[in-house]
């Protein structure tokens, strides 16, 4: 994990964060342990109010900043959170399937044809 915090040329208080981190989750296919390799950046700009928040460039993040002190810890944890996916899988030529467990691979079935709703309409159009 690399962060470097800055002062841009527009005079923004601002961390550039470059993550790199091994993750344990559950694979959503087989329940078995997968590791995930994140790699992520983010890129953070701190105001004072959310009318400042407004005025950030758009590369910016913003986070507001008071009197408190900055929870470094959580905005880290944020920003690896956002980076997680929603349903972690092994690749699926990796994953071990439970017994039993067939992809379903097969063909989707067409359907049979269906007789126009319209078609009534139309012979009503040619008949007159």
């Amino acid at each position: 994990m690399e962060l470097a915090f800055v002062r841009d040329e527009q005079g923004i208080s601002a961390m550039h964060g470059h993550y790199q981190v091994a993750v344990a989750q559950v694979c959503q296919r087989c329940l078995s342990q997968v590791v995930l390799e994140l790699d992520t950046e983010c890129d953070v700009g701190f105001v004072t109010s959310d009318e400042a928040a407004k005025n950030l460039p758009r590369h910016y993040e913003p986070v507001i900043v008071d009197e408190e002190a900055l929870d470094l810890h959580a905005l880290i944890e944020d920003e690896l959170l956002l980076a997680l996916p929603a349903v972690p899988m092994h690749p699926l030529e990796t994953c071990q399937h439970p017994p039993g467990y067939q992809p379903d691979t097969a063909e989707p079935e067409e359907e049979a044809e269906k007789p126009n709703p319209f078609s009534v309409l139309a012979k009503l159009k040619r008949d007159t």
